[in-house]
Protein backbone atom coordinates (compact mmCIF):
# COMPACT_ATOMS: atom_id res chain seq x y z
CA UNK A 1 0.00 0.00 0.00
CA UNK A 2 1.56 3.19 -0.69
CA UNK A 3 1.21 5.95 1.41
CA UNK A 4 1.40 9.42 -0.59
CA UNK A 5 -2.03 10.12 -0.97
CA UNK A 6 -2.97 12.72 1.68
CA UNK A 7 -2.11 15.55 -0.41
CA UNK A 8 -3.34 18.62 1.90
CA UNK A 9 -1.85 20.72 -0.70
CA UNK A 10 -3.87 19.32 -3.56
CA UNK A 11 -6.64 21.49 -5.50
CA UNK A 12 -9.43 18.80 -7.09
CA UNK A 13 -9.59 19.16 -10.95
CA UNK A 14 -12.48 20.72 -12.37
CA UNK A 15 -12.92 16.57 -14.20
CA UNK A 16 -11.82 15.25 -10.58
CA UNK A 17 -15.37 13.28 -8.50
CA UNK A 18 -14.80 14.31 -4.74
CA UNK A 19 -16.01 12.21 -1.82
CA UNK A 20 -16.54 13.15 1.85
CA UNK A 21 -15.98 10.49 3.83
CA UNK A 22 -16.44 9.68 7.20
CA UNK A 23 -14.05 7.68 8.74
CA UNK A 24 -13.72 5.83 12.36
CA UNK A 25 -10.36 3.65 12.51
CA UNK A 26 -10.14 0.72 14.34
CA UNK A 27 -8.57 0.25 17.67
CA UNK A 28 -4.49 0.86 17.06
CA UNK A 29 -5.27 2.54 13.86
CA UNK A 30 -3.71 5.96 12.93
CA UNK A 31 -6.64 8.57 11.15
CA UNK A 32 -4.70 9.14 8.23
CA UNK A 33 -3.69 5.63 7.90
CA UNK A 34 -7.13 4.81 7.75
CA UNK A 35 -7.69 7.54 5.28
CA UNK A 36 -4.80 6.65 3.17
CA UNK A 37 -5.75 2.46 2.87
CA UNK A 38 -9.77 3.52 1.93
CA UNK A 39 -8.41 6.06 -0.44
CA UNK A 40 -6.26 3.44 -2.05
CA UNK A 41 -8.53 0.65 -1.90
CA UNK A 42 -11.59 2.58 -3.57
CA UNK A 43 -9.03 3.46 -6.52
CA UNK A 44 -6.00 2.03 -7.76
CA UNK A 45 -3.75 0.33 -4.95
CA UNK A 46 -3.72 -3.41 -3.01
CA UNK A 47 -2.77 -3.81 0.79
CA UNK A 48 1.04 -4.62 -0.06
CA UNK A 49 3.11 -3.09 -2.69
CA UNK A 50 2.80 -4.28 -6.01
CA UNK A 51 5.22 -4.28 -8.93
CA UNK A 52 2.47 -4.11 -11.79
CA UNK A 53 1.89 -0.30 -10.75
CA UNK A 54 4.09 1.44 -11.89
CA UNK A 55 5.18 5.19 -10.67
CA UNK A 56 3.64 6.26 -14.12
CA UNK A 57 0.61 5.14 -13.55
CA UNK A 58 -0.10 6.15 -9.76
CA UNK A 59 1.21 9.52 -10.44
CA UNK A 60 -1.83 9.69 -13.32
CA UNK A 61 -4.97 7.76 -10.96
CA UNK A 62 -3.88 7.93 -7.37
CA UNK A 63 -6.68 9.49 -5.48
CA UNK A 64 -5.46 12.81 -3.69
CA UNK A 65 -6.89 13.09 0.33
CA UNK A 66 -7.44 16.91 0.21
CA UNK A 67 -8.92 17.46 3.20
CA UNK A 68 -8.81 15.99 6.82
CA UNK A 69 -10.26 16.92 9.55
CA UNK A 70 -9.77 14.26 12.49
CA UNK A 71 -11.76 15.98 15.08
CA UNK A 72 -15.11 15.81 12.47
CA UNK A 73 -14.25 12.32 11.57
CA UNK A 74 -14.11 13.97 7.77
CA UNK A 75 -11.89 13.23 4.79
CA UNK A 76 -12.52 14.76 1.33
CA UNK A 77 -11.05 12.35 -1.66
CA UNK A 78 -10.47 13.42 -5.39
CA UNK A 79 -10.32 11.23 -7.71
CA UNK A 80 -9.92 11.27 -11.44
CA UNK A 81 -12.29 10.89 -13.75
CA UNK A 82 -10.28 8.61 -15.59
CA UNK A 83 -11.07 6.12 -12.64
CA UNK A 84 -14.52 5.64 -13.71
CA UNK A 85 -16.82 4.69 -16.66
CA UNK A 86 -18.64 7.46 -17.73
CA UNK A 87 -22.27 7.14 -17.38
CA UNK A 88 -22.28 3.87 -15.24
CA UNK A 89 -23.23 4.28 -11.41
CA UNK A 90 -22.99 0.61 -10.96
CA UNK A 91 -18.78 0.98 -11.39
CA UNK A 92 -18.91 4.35 -9.72
CA UNK A 93 -20.44 2.56 -6.66
CA UNK A 94 -18.17 -0.06 -7.35
CA UNK A 95 -15.27 1.94 -6.44
CA UNK A 96 -16.18 4.83 -3.96
CA UNK A 97 -19.36 2.09 -1.99
CA UNK A 98 -17.14 -0.89 -2.95
CA UNK A 99 -14.70 -2.94 -0.95
CA UNK A 100 -13.84 -0.14 1.22
CA UNK A 101 -17.07 -0.91 3.29
CA UNK A 102 -15.43 -4.39 4.14
CA UNK A 103 -12.02 -3.26 5.26
CA UNK A 104 -10.88 -3.95 8.82
CA UNK A 105 -8.61 -1.01 9.35
CA UNK A 106 -11.88 0.92 10.17
CA UNK A 107 -14.80 0.72 12.49
CA UNK A 108 -17.35 2.58 10.40
CA UNK A 109 -17.01 4.61 7.41
CA UNK A 110 -19.66 6.14 5.90
CA UNK A 111 -20.22 7.82 2.04
CA UNK A 112 -21.55 11.40 3.29
CA UNK A 113 -21.06 13.14 -0.57
CA UNK A 114 -20.09 12.98 -3.81
CA UNK A 115 -19.89 15.96 -6.13
CA UNK A 116 -19.76 15.14 -9.59
CA UNK A 117 -17.46 16.79 -12.32
CA UNK A 118 -19.65 18.18 -15.29
CA UNK A 119 -17.70 16.44 -17.56
CA UNK A 120 -19.11 13.05 -15.98
CA UNK A 121 -22.80 14.70 -15.43
CA UNK A 122 -22.78 15.03 -19.70
CA UNK A 123 -22.77 11.84 -19.95
CA UNK A 124 -26.21 11.09 -17.99
CA UNK A 125 -29.22 11.39 -19.26
CA UNK A 126 -30.90 13.48 -15.61
CA UNK A 127 -34.97 13.29 -15.25
CA UNK A 128 -36.85 13.45 -18.47
CA UNK A 129 -39.93 14.90 -17.27
CA UNK A 130 -38.80 16.39 -13.84
CA UNK A 131 -40.31 18.99 -11.64
CA UNK A 132 -41.28 20.97 -14.68
CA UNK A 133 -42.57 18.23 -16.33
CA UNK A 134 -44.66 16.87 -13.91
CA UNK A 135 -46.49 20.53 -13.44
CA UNK A 136 -46.88 20.34 -16.98
CA UNK A 137 -47.82 16.63 -17.69
CA UNK A 138 -50.81 17.41 -14.19
CA UNK A 139 -51.89 20.78 -15.36
CA UNK A 140 -50.77 22.17 -11.71
CA UNK A 141 -48.56 24.61 -11.80
CA UNK A 142 -49.10 26.35 -8.48
CA UNK A 143 -49.68 24.23 -5.87
CA UNK A 144 -48.11 21.55 -4.33
CA UNK A 145 -49.69 18.05 -5.86
CA UNK A 146 -51.79 15.62 -3.68
CA UNK A 147 -51.67 12.06 -3.78
CA UNK A 148 -52.09 8.83 -2.05
CA UNK A 149 -50.96 5.45 -1.80
CA UNK A 150 -54.10 2.67 -1.80
CA UNK A 151 -54.25 0.85 1.40
CA UNK A 152 -53.80 -1.35 2.74
CA UNK A 153 -50.67 -2.18 1.12
CA UNK A 154 -51.39 -5.29 0.21
CA UNK A 155 -54.35 -7.85 0.23
CA UNK A 156 -57.20 -5.77 -2.10
CA UNK A 157 -58.49 -7.35 -5.36
CA UNK A 158 -57.69 -5.27 -8.38
CA UNK A 159 -61.42 -4.04 -8.54
CA UNK A 160 -61.10 -3.28 -5.19
CA UNK A 161 -57.75 -1.60 -5.56
CA UNK A 162 -59.29 0.77 -8.54
CA UNK A 163 -62.57 1.69 -6.64
CA UNK A 164 -60.12 3.04 -3.71
CA UNK A 165 -58.35 5.38 -6.43
CA UNK A 166 -61.46 6.41 -8.12
CA UNK A 167 -62.17 7.69 -4.53
CA UNK A 168 -59.22 8.72 -4.25
CA UNK A 169 -59.23 10.58 -7.51
CA UNK A 170 -63.44 11.94 -7.25
CA UNK A 171 -61.96 13.34 -3.70
CA UNK A 172 -59.57 15.49 -5.32
CA UNK A 173 -56.31 13.95 -5.74
CA UNK A 174 -54.01 14.12 -8.05
CA UNK A 175 -51.83 11.20 -8.40
CA UNK A 176 -52.75 7.66 -6.68
CA UNK A 177 -49.56 4.97 -6.33
CA UNK A 178 -49.14 0.96 -5.81
CA UNK A 179 -47.63 0.71 -2.57
CA UNK A 180 -43.63 -0.78 -2.73
CA UNK A 181 -44.59 -4.34 -1.39
CA UNK A 182 -47.46 -4.83 -4.15
CA UNK A 183 -46.70 -5.74 -7.70
CA UNK A 184 -48.20 -8.93 -9.26
CA UNK A 185 -49.99 -10.85 -6.35
CA UNK A 186 -52.37 -13.55 -7.54
CA UNK A 187 -54.91 -11.59 -5.55
CA UNK A 188 -54.26 -8.45 -7.77
CA UNK A 189 -52.83 -9.02 -10.91
CA UNK A 190 -50.22 -6.09 -12.25
CA UNK A 191 -52.31 -6.16 -15.62
CA UNK A 192 -55.66 -6.10 -14.07
CA UNK A 193 -54.99 -3.79 -11.68
CA UNK A 194 -53.84 -1.19 -14.45
CA UNK A 195 -56.28 -1.62 -16.92
CA UNK A 196 -58.86 -0.91 -14.27
CA UNK A 197 -57.40 1.45 -11.86
CA UNK A 198 -56.31 3.69 -15.42
CA UNK A 199 -59.88 3.11 -16.63
CA UNK A 200 -61.43 4.52 -13.35
CA UNK A 201 -58.39 7.64 -13.40
CA UNK A 202 -60.34 8.40 -16.72
CA UNK A 203 -63.66 8.71 -15.24
CA UNK A 204 -62.51 10.85 -12.09
CA UNK A 205 -60.75 12.96 -14.88
CA UNK A 206 -64.13 13.35 -16.76
CA UNK A 207 -66.12 14.19 -13.95
CA UNK A 208 -63.79 16.40 -12.38
CA UNK A 209 -61.97 18.29 -14.86
CA UNK A 210 -58.51 17.56 -13.54
CA UNK A 211 -55.58 15.55 -14.45
CA UNK A 212 -55.10 12.20 -12.83
CA UNK A 213 -51.89 10.60 -12.49
CA UNK A 214 -51.96 6.59 -11.69
CA UNK A 215 -48.81 5.81 -10.66
CA UNK A 216 -48.38 1.60 -10.87
CA UNK A 217 -45.62 -0.20 -10.12
CA UNK A 218 -43.34 -2.03 -11.78
CA UNK A 219 -41.40 -3.51 -9.83
CA UNK A 220 -40.30 -7.46 -10.87
CA UNK A 221 -37.56 -9.96 -10.91
CA UNK A 222 -35.74 -9.13 -14.12
CA UNK A 223 -35.67 -5.73 -16.47
CA UNK A 224 -36.87 -7.91 -19.06
CA UNK A 225 -40.56 -8.30 -16.96
CA UNK A 226 -39.92 -4.62 -15.29
CA UNK A 227 -39.93 -3.21 -19.21
CA UNK A 228 -42.63 -5.70 -20.18
CA UNK A 229 -44.81 -4.24 -17.72
CA UNK A 230 -43.77 -0.45 -18.62
CA UNK A 231 -45.13 -1.03 -22.24
CA UNK A 232 -48.65 -2.42 -20.37
CA UNK A 233 -48.60 0.51 -18.91
CA UNK A 234 -47.86 2.89 -22.49
CA UNK A 235 -50.47 0.66 -24.20
CA UNK A 236 -52.93 1.39 -21.45
CA UNK A 237 -52.24 5.10 -21.98
CA UNK A 238 -50.75 5.56 -18.82
CA UNK A 239 -48.55 8.97 -17.86
CA UNK A 240 -46.14 6.96 -15.04
CA UNK A 241 -44.66 4.11 -14.24
CA UNK A 242 -43.28 3.34 -10.10
CA UNK A 243 -40.15 1.89 -9.63
CA UNK A 244 -38.81 0.42 -5.75
CA UNK A 245 -35.49 1.91 -6.88
CA UNK A 246 -33.01 0.05 -3.98
CA UNK A 247 -34.51 -3.25 -4.39
CA UNK A 248 -34.48 -3.50 -8.09
CA UNK A 249 -30.85 -1.46 -8.16
CA UNK A 250 -29.25 0.80 -10.33
CA UNK A 251 -28.41 -0.92 -13.48
CA UNK A 252 -32.21 -1.59 -13.28
CA UNK A 253 -32.64 1.85 -13.06
CA UNK A 254 -30.52 3.22 -15.63
CA UNK A 255 -32.15 0.70 -18.25
CA UNK A 256 -35.50 1.34 -17.45
CA UNK A 257 -35.15 5.42 -18.00
CA UNK A 258 -33.76 4.57 -21.73
CA UNK A 259 -37.10 2.57 -21.62
CA UNK A 260 -39.10 5.07 -20.07
CA UNK A 261 -38.11 7.78 -22.69
CA UNK A 262 -39.25 5.69 -25.71
CA UNK A 263 -42.68 4.79 -23.58
CA UNK A 264 -43.11 7.89 -22.26
CA UNK A 265 -43.39 7.43 -19.12
CA UNK A 266 -42.58 9.67 -16.03
CA UNK A 267 -41.09 7.99 -13.22
CA UNK A 268 -41.76 7.80 -9.52
CA UNK A 269 -38.96 6.38 -7.18
CA UNK A 270 -40.19 4.74 -3.77
CA UNK A 271 -37.40 4.38 -1.11
CA UNK A 272 -38.35 1.56 0.24
CA UNK A 273 -34.96 -0.46 1.43
CA UNK A 274 -32.79 2.91 1.36
CA UNK A 275 -32.74 2.63 5.64
CA UNK A 276 -30.84 -0.50 5.85
CA UNK A 277 -27.36 1.79 4.50
CA UNK A 278 -28.84 5.37 4.86
CA UNK A 279 -30.07 5.41 8.57
CA UNK A 280 -26.80 4.55 10.53
CA UNK A 281 -25.22 8.38 10.43
CA UNK A 282 -21.90 6.66 11.04
CA UNK A 283 -21.42 3.75 8.52
CA UNK A 284 -23.06 3.34 4.99
CA UNK A 285 -24.21 5.44 2.49
CA UNK A 286 -26.14 9.10 3.11
CA UNK A 287 -29.43 9.44 1.54
CA UNK A 288 -28.44 12.06 0.13
CA UNK A 289 -25.77 10.19 -2.29
CA UNK A 290 -29.07 8.19 -2.88
CA UNK A 291 -30.71 11.32 -4.11
CA UNK A 292 -28.14 12.67 -6.58
CA UNK A 293 -27.88 9.19 -7.99
CA UNK A 294 -31.38 9.23 -8.73
CA UNK A 295 -31.24 12.48 -10.51
CA UNK A 296 -28.16 11.55 -12.99
CA UNK A 297 -29.64 8.54 -13.40
CA UNK A 298 -33.00 10.49 -14.64
CA UNK A 299 -35.49 9.42 -11.94
CA UNK A 300 -38.73 12.58 -11.88
CA UNK A 301 -39.81 12.00 -8.71
CA UNK A 302 -38.43 11.05 -5.24
CA UNK A 303 -39.24 10.40 -1.81
CA UNK A 304 -37.37 12.76 0.50
CA UNK A 305 -39.51 12.50 3.83
CA UNK A 306 -41.53 14.81 6.07
CA UNK A 307 -39.94 15.83 8.56
CA UNK A 308 -43.47 15.81 10.58
CA UNK A 309 -44.17 12.41 9.53
CA UNK A 310 -43.70 9.15 10.61
CA UNK A 311 -40.19 8.23 9.02
CA UNK A 312 -37.11 8.99 10.49
CA UNK A 313 -35.25 12.58 9.05
CA UNK A 314 -34.25 15.28 10.73
CA UNK A 315 -35.12 18.44 9.22
CA UNK A 316 -31.94 19.82 7.88
CA UNK A 317 -32.10 16.17 6.50
CA UNK A 318 -34.72 16.35 4.52
CA UNK A 319 -34.07 20.20 3.47
CA UNK A 320 -30.65 18.85 1.91
CA UNK A 321 -32.38 16.62 0.01
CA UNK A 322 -34.79 18.65 -1.20
CA UNK A 323 -32.31 21.15 -2.51
CA UNK A 324 -30.52 18.43 -4.17
CA UNK A 325 -33.71 17.72 -6.01
CA UNK A 326 -34.76 21.02 -7.19
CA UNK A 327 -31.75 23.34 -7.34
CA UNK A 328 -29.54 23.68 -10.19
CA UNK A 329 -26.50 24.78 -7.96
CA UNK A 330 -26.30 23.57 -4.85
CA UNK A 331 -23.94 25.21 -2.22
CA UNK A 332 -21.50 23.74 0.16
CA UNK A 333 -22.56 22.95 3.17
CA UNK A 334 -19.76 21.70 5.85
CA UNK A 335 -22.12 21.62 8.74
CA UNK A 336 -24.24 18.92 7.02
CA UNK A 337 -22.15 17.01 4.78
CA UNK A 338 -23.40 19.01 1.53
CA UNK A 339 -20.31 19.52 -0.86
CA UNK A 340 -21.09 22.02 -3.42
CA UNK A 341 -22.69 20.40 -7.29
CA UNK A 342 -23.91 22.32 -10.47
CA UNK A 343 -25.74 19.94 -12.33
CA UNK A 344 -25.23 21.27 -15.28
CA UNK A 345 -28.79 21.54 -16.68
CA UNK A 346 -29.84 18.12 -15.54
CA UNK A 347 -33.57 18.87 -15.03
CA UNK A 348 -34.73 18.80 -11.27
CA UNK A 349 -36.79 16.08 -9.63
CA UNK A 350 -39.85 16.52 -8.15
CA UNK A 351 -39.79 15.90 -4.01
CA UNK A 352 -42.13 13.83 -2.36
CA UNK A 353 -43.04 14.04 1.05
CA UNK A 354 -44.60 10.96 2.03
CA UNK A 355 -44.78 8.71 5.16
CA UNK A 356 -47.62 9.01 8.10
CA UNK A 357 -48.95 12.42 7.42
CA UNK A 358 -52.55 13.79 8.10
CA UNK A 359 -54.63 16.54 6.62
CA UNK A 360 -54.15 18.57 9.21
CA UNK A 361 -49.94 18.29 8.85
CA UNK A 362 -50.51 20.49 5.21
CA UNK A 363 -49.61 23.73 6.68
CA UNK A 364 -46.70 22.59 8.20
CA UNK A 365 -45.51 20.48 5.09
CA UNK A 366 -46.23 23.82 2.69
CA UNK A 367 -43.80 26.25 5.62
CA UNK A 368 -41.54 24.01 5.01
CA UNK A 369 -41.78 22.84 1.07
CA UNK A 370 -43.39 25.71 -0.20
CA UNK A 371 -45.52 24.61 -3.75
CA UNK A 372 -42.99 22.47 -5.16
CA UNK A 373 -43.66 19.03 -3.40
CA UNK A 374 -45.87 16.27 -3.71
CA UNK A 375 -47.89 15.87 -0.31
CA UNK A 376 -48.61 12.32 -0.49
CA UNK A 377 -50.77 10.61 2.10
CA UNK A 378 -52.07 7.05 3.10
CA UNK A 379 -54.09 6.66 6.05
CA UNK A 380 -54.37 10.23 6.29
CA UNK A 381 -56.90 10.00 3.14
CA UNK A 382 -58.38 6.51 4.00
CA UNK A 383 -58.59 6.53 7.65
CA UNK A 384 -61.23 9.44 7.37
CA UNK A 385 -64.31 9.33 9.37
CA UNK A 386 -66.50 9.70 6.17
CA UNK A 387 -64.35 7.54 4.09
CA UNK A 388 -61.54 7.75 1.09
CA UNK A 389 -63.34 10.55 -0.75
CA UNK A 390 -63.99 12.72 1.32
CA UNK A 391 -60.33 12.15 3.16
CA UNK A 392 -58.83 13.33 -0.06
CA UNK A 393 -61.27 16.14 -0.10
CA UNK A 394 -60.27 17.43 3.38
CA UNK A 395 -56.59 17.29 2.22
CA UNK A 396 -57.44 20.35 -0.89
CA UNK A 397 -59.72 21.92 1.86
CA UNK A 398 -56.54 21.89 4.35
CA UNK A 399 -53.85 23.07 1.49
CA UNK A 400 -56.40 25.61 -0.03
CA UNK A 401 -56.30 26.93 3.71
CA UNK A 402 -53.13 27.32 3.41
CA UNK A 403 -52.24 29.00 0.13
CA UNK A 404 -55.04 31.14 1.55
CA UNK A 405 -52.74 32.23 4.65
CA UNK A 406 -55.97 30.42 6.65
CA UNK A 407 -56.10 28.77 9.94
CA UNK A 408 -57.59 24.88 9.51
CA UNK A 409 -59.88 25.73 12.30
CA UNK A 410 -61.23 28.72 10.61
CA UNK A 411 -61.62 27.02 7.30
CA UNK A 412 -63.16 23.98 8.58
CA UNK A 413 -66.27 25.80 9.70
CA UNK A 414 -67.81 25.91 5.98
CA UNK A 415 -65.87 22.43 5.15
CA UNK A 416 -67.36 19.28 6.55
CA UNK A 417 -64.36 17.25 5.43
CA UNK A 418 -61.86 19.05 6.93
CA UNK A 419 -63.37 19.94 10.39
CA UNK A 420 -63.98 15.75 10.73
CA UNK A 421 -60.32 15.80 9.91
CA UNK A 422 -59.39 17.81 12.80
CA UNK A 423 -61.15 16.11 15.04
CA UNK A 424 -59.36 13.08 14.32
CA UNK A 425 -55.77 13.99 13.91
CA UNK A 426 -55.14 17.38 15.18
CA UNK A 427 -53.81 17.01 18.72
CA UNK A 428 -55.51 19.18 21.23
Amino acid sequence: MRRDYIDMDYSPKDTDLVCEFHIEPSAGVNFEEAATHMAGESSIDSWTEIATLSPELAARLKPHVFYVDEDAQTVRVAYSEELFELGSVPQVLSAVAGNIFSMKIVDNLRLQDIAFPKSMLSEFKGPGFGLPGIKELTGVQDRPLIGTIVKPKVGLTSEKHAEVAYNSFAGGCDLVKDDENLTDQKFNRFEKRAELTLKLAEKAESETGERKMYLCNITAPTCKEMIRRMNILKDLGASYAMIDIVPVGWTALQTLREEAEDAGLALHAHRCMHSAYTRNPRHGISMLVVAKLCRLVGLDQLHIGTVVGKMHGEKHEVLSLRDECVLDNVPADESQHVLAQDWGGLKPMFPVASGGLAPTMIPDLYTIFGRDVIMQFGGGIHAHPMGTAAGATACRQALEAALEGVSLQEYAKNHRELELAIDKWLKK
